[in-house]
């Protein structure tokens, strides 16, 4: 089977390791994996192309592009897929045109996660259903008729696309999140052995949608309380520099640590107590499945399908998302449980269970079979 993936790049990302991560299996059983990037390639676009996965960029620039739709044609016609398996809804319009025209045989997409409207900053963050963008909604649904199915990587994200947005039911099914665990199996956190000392710790790119802002409101009132508490944060972006800037006006500087980019990130895991997600919005983020792998208890907002795959009271607390006083709670009582080791280990058996890229390719696999394609 030839099986085109398109993405908008493959920078460093939850999505973009995904998708890496699916053609490595496709590659592992035989199968032609091609990778399409509507603008660049990226750093995780060399590290596919270095184990033998063809990628190809379109170094699309801004605006609507006749001429990069045109290129994506030609390279569909030239490469003759089986399948086209578009990623989010930025790509897909190109690549639903472009593979109509080609005639390619089966189209799926998968949306990543629910697209609010968010407001963020340093006093406040707040999200909400409505759209961000009409006309690429109005778009997406245009092209219902030539996909075969859009996938979702969790129970609340189909929900949130058929209630908000519009998108049929009939044409949806979820398919689970998975990632290659092995790296974060074989180097284990050790949760709570280095008490009193504890360290939360997020690996994450610096971006609204993660909302570090509230995560650094909330460790300011962790830290009134647990004195010992420390907080590593892994990742660049945007935000970066404003970020920094109010941690040093939250008095922060002493115990919080930004580690930026990294590009491997199971031993900064290992190296933690807790992992903290913070965002307004998700999926079924790989980070979370990863921390679980590495056997860390998990405190989160309860957004996408987090709680799918964390377990309130087993080896996770939730909050409400841009809620830093309930992050905060919720991070207290993780530090103070006598079972941090307990907890880690429920995620990590979880997460060996449901998780696994394996199991994830596998459903595509027999998704793309459904729909007509050849094995």
């Amino acid at each position: 089977m030839r099986i085109v993936q398109f993405v908008t790049n493959l920078d460093i990302g939850g999505m973009e390791r995904l998708a890496v991560d699916l053609a490595l299996c496709q590659q592992a059983e035989g199968h032609q994996p091609l990778i399409y990037c509507l603008t660049f390639s990226g750093r995780l676009g060399q590290e596919a192309a270095a184990k033998g996965i063809t990628v190809h960029s379109f170094h699309k620039p801004g605006g609507p592009r006749p001429g990069t739709l045109w290129k994506i044609l030609r390279q569909l016609r030239k490469d003759k897929p089986d399948v086209l398996h578009t990623h989010n809804h930025l790509v897909h319009h190109y690549g639903v045109i472009a593979g109509v025209l080609a005639g390619v045989p089966v189209i799926v997409n998968t949306r990543h996660r629910a697209e609010h409207f968010l407001v963020n900053g340093p006093q406040g963050s707040e999200v909400s259903n409505a759209t961000k963008d009409r006309k690429s909604d109005w778009i997406f649904r245009a092209t219902m008729p030539w996909v075969g199915c859009v996938a979702m990587i969790s129970e609340s994200t189909r929900q949130f696309f058929v209630k908000h947005r519009g998108i049929p039911l009939a044409k949806t099914q979820v398919i689970l999140n998975g990632a290659h665990l092995e790296r974060f199996l074989e180097a284990p956190a050790h949760p709570g052995s280095a008490l009193p000392r504890i360290r939360f710790g997020n690996a994450a790119r610096l971006v609204r949608e993660k909302d570090h802002f509230t995560m650094l409101r909330a460790f300011a009132k962790v830290v009134a309380e647990i004195p010992n508490a420390e907080l590593r944060i892994a990742g660049d972006g945007p935000m970066e520099e404003r970020l920094k800037e109010f941690t040093r006006e939250l008095n922060l500087t002493q115990s919080v640590t930004f580690v930026g980019a990294l590009p491997e990130t199971s031993q900064f895991l290992s190296n933690l107590d807790v992992f903290v997600l913070s965002s307004l919005t998700e999926g079924m983020p790989i980070s979370i499945l990863e921390a679980m792998a590495a056997g860390l208890p998990i405190v989160s907002t309860r957004v996408g399908g987090v709680d799918e795959a964390a377990m309130e009271g087993e080896n996770a607390f939730f909050a409400e998302a841009g809620d830093a006083h309930g992050l905060a709670q919720a991070m207290i009582r993780m530090a103070r449980s006598p079972n941090l080791a307990k907890m880690g280990a429920s995620g990590r058996q979880t997460v060996q269970e449901r998780f696994n890229i394996e199991k994830t390719w596998r459903e595509y696999y027999q998704l793309f079979l459904s729909l007509g394609s050849n094995p």
